[in-house]
């Protein structure tokens, strides 16, 4: 449930706490109103819960806890409530879900007050709810990616395995396009220096093909470096590499004539041994999907550098689609003999 601007008057506010806490409020954008009404803690015109509540209830046991057990058990959490009373502060009060007494007639400092506190109840509760989406949103997030490594896991066919591979990594961190390296092997499944392209794929062009089938591992190309290092590669800018890179020229990711490249992931996928098996590159990542980055113009406008988190993500990805290579690699040479 959202919470929304309005801070609510139980009871009868006296017109002098009226203009004061009402001229606080304005200066924070909040709007004061003692016609609003509650239904389970939830304004009743939009739904929405109060930012708080400014309490003229007679300061008895009963009134307030019955109005509290009439409310929401969220709206008790989470919505700041301030009580009005006579002068001494009652014991009961300590025992119910109040934040502060206050009395009236309000100072200007006394309304000012009230309202900062308001505001500030709101504020750390947004923060809150939006830490308990992203630790929700991780967590959900782990529990796919687990899926997904265990579908890879279940795959028997290389080809159909690097399509796999290829289409949920791109989906994971919305790239626009992407490609596969396999490390070559020897008739003994021994490891070559060599990598061999193998597909493609994209949301601007159907079809397309590495300029480069076979590189060999090494530093001139990212593909090879990131075999040659064990490392990932992060390019921002493929036009702002730094001159002193050894792979500054390499273009060998450009995967359609004419496809403007931007930012490049390059990925080392690597078995349980340390080796690595095979190369993943993801390029132009897009904040949203189903845009089509067909010009320069396009990629400027809406591809992005990789974050931390997404390469986090494909990290995490990789080393299931490596043991998946391994597996599959494997099993042939076993055929074979």
């Amino acid at each position: 449930m959202s919470i929304g601007r309005k801070i609510v008057v139980m009871g009868s506010m006296p017109k002098c706490d009226a203009e004061l806490v009402g001229a606080a409020a304005e200066r924070y954008g909040l709007e004061l109103s003692a016609t609003l009404r509650l239904v389970g803690g939830v304004l009743a015109e939009s739904g929405e819960y109060p930012a708080g509540v400014i309490s003229y209830l007679p300061c008895s046991q009963e009134k307030i806890s019955h109005f509290f057990a009439l409310q929401h058990i969220d709206f008790v959490d989470d919505v700041p409530f301030y009580q009005c009373v006579g002068g001494a502060v009652p014991p009961y009060i300590y025992e119910l879900p109040i934040c502060g007494v206050f009395v009236s007639p309000l100072s200007e400092t006394a309304a000012a007050s009230l309202v900062l506190s308001i505001v500030r109840g709101s504020a750390a509760l947004s923060k809150r709810r939006a830490l308990e989406m992203q630790i929700s949103n991780s967590r959900n997030q782990k529990d796919r990616l687990a899926a997904i490594g265990m579908e890879l896991c279940y795959e028997n066919d290389l080809p159909a395995l690097l399509e796999h591979i290829l289409s949920v990594n791109r989906e994971a961190v919305c790239a626009d396009a992407g490609c596969v390296y396999v490390r070559d092997r020897m008739v003994d499944n021994r490891l070559c220096d060599t990598l061999r392209f193998m597909l493609c794929q994209s949301d601007s062009f159907k079809g397309g093909s590495a300029s480069s089938q076979v590189l060999k591992v090494g530093t001139d190309t990212l593909a090879g470096c990131a075999v040659y290092t064990g490392q990932f590669i992060e390019v921002d800018d493929v036009e702002k590499i730094r001159p002193d890179a050894p792979f500054r020229d390499d273009r060998s990711f450009v995967c359609s004539p004419g496809y403007p490249c931007r930012s490049v992931l390059t990925m080392p996928l690597i078995n349980i041994e340390d080796e690595v098996v095979g190369v993943l590159q993801l390029i132009n990542r897009k904040l949203e999907k189903g845009i089509t980055l067909a010009s320069a113009d396009q990629v400027k406008a809406h591809a992005y550098p990789f974050s931390t988190d997404d390469i986090g993500v494909i990290r995490f990805l990789s080393r299931y689609a490596a043991l998946s290579i391994d597996r599959i690699s494997l099993y042939n040479v076993a055929e074979a003999d």
